[in-house]
């Protein structure tokens, strides 16, 4: 048993490096995971590697966050949102093709948006149902160093999106607030998955070791997810945990 046992959590992008590793948290300490990912090999692969207690059992769908579909999931059930899908294309933006640029911000912006939109519907109608200790719902949004900081220039339109996912959390958290509901985001550093491989990555912090290559590992994500998952008190907050990058 955990601290979020009896807890749905929904994740998208939750078969990939750090969307596993947070499922992989969330279910460690008692949640039903339920994965939304449009990469299906990898779903396949991924969801019965996820610990499950005895008469439980974590979900997967395909799901494709650009589309207009609604996820199959009942969101009047789900505790907590994590919107982790996303693509890292790069790229000079005088280069880019325009349907690029759109997939980019379909997937990183407004997939997050669409998404958090149907948990808010389900979310605003069981309020009468929740106490305040209980909460009534939280949405953790994946962004970026490089919503923070310009790092690179070949990042542009990703930087944006990202940017664009800090200032969307403050702004809900605004809005969810009178009906218990919470929003945080976090902006990792430079995380190595399949999604960042083709990165460059930025300058070391001076803050961390000489033989350290810079990278931040998946599992201290998953740590910040946990976090905002069950401090009531939080909400509103962007958390970058980035070996100080940030700070530069």
């Amino acid at each position: 048993m955990g601290e979020l046992s009896g807890k749905t959590a929904v994740v998208s992008g939750g078969s990939g490096g750090i969307g596993f590793a947070i499922c992989t948290k969330f279910a460690q300490n008692g949640a039903k995971v339920i994965i939304l990912d449009y990469n299906k090999e990898t779903l396949d692969e991924m969801l019965p590697k996820l610990v499950a207690p005895e008469g439980q059992k974590h979900e997967g769908h395909f799901y494709d966050v650009t589309k207009n579909d609604r996820p199959p999931v009942d969101f009047s059930k789900v505790d907590i949102l994590l919107n982790g899908a996303g693509i890292g294309n790069g790229g000079f933006l005088e280069g880019m093709e325009t349907s690029l640029i759109e997939r980019i911000i379909a997937t990183n912006l407004t997939g997050v948006i669409k998404l958090t939109k149907y948990a808010m519907e389900a979310w605003f109608e069981r309020e009468d149902s929740r106490t305040k200790a209980q909460g009534n719902g939280v949405v953790i949004n994946i962004s970026s160093i490089l919503g923070l900081r310009a790092v690179t220039p070949a990042l542009t339109v990703y930087s944006a999106s990202k940017g664009g996912i800090i200032m969307f959390t403050k702004a809900l958290a605004i809005e969810g607030g009178a009906h218990a509901i919470r929003a945080n985001a976090i902006c990792p550093g430079y995380v190595r998955t399949a999604m960042t491989e083709f990165m460059e990555l930025p300058e070391p912090s001076p803050f961390q070791e000489k033989d350290d290559n810079g990278d931040v590992d998946k599992e201290s994500i998953a740590g910040a997810a946990y976090y905002f998952a069950t401090n009531l008190q939080v909400s509103g907050a962007i958390l970058s945990v980035d070996k100080a990058m940030a700070a530069l």
